[in-house]
């Protein structure tokens, strides 16, 4: 059997990130919709909302544990294509926030 190489290990650990980052978003939309089912929405902001919003913040509860679980398996590629992601999904959410906020002043 032949090795996979390290570009192909990095595009999977970024599919894994993504993967994890809809079943976060699915699992925080079901809250909310639990929430609001349930709940006063008026009082309570609805999950889903927040969850969009700060992504980049609820990810380091899953992308650091992970991160440590492949280093520890050493498995470089997956490691790095998670960092990259766990990156770019950081800066685009935050930039998204940055323009919502500065829109609603």
């Amino acid at each position: 059997m032949r090795p996979r190489n390290e570009g192909s290990q990095i595009v999977l650990g970024f599919l894994l990130l993504l993967v994890i980052h809809i079943a976060v978003i699915a699992i925080l939309a079901l809250i909310a919709y639990i929430v609001g089912i349930f709940g006063d929405v008026y009082v309570f902001p609805p999950i889903g909302v927040i969850a969009l919003f700060y992504l980049g913040l609820f990810q380091i509860l899953y992308v650091i544990p992970l991160v440590f679980w492949l280093k520890r398996q050493q498995r470089w590629g997956l490691m790095k294509g998670v960092i990259i992601g766990a990156v770019i999904t950081a800066l685009l959410n935050g930039g998204c926030f940055l323009w919502w906020f500065s829109a609603r002043l």
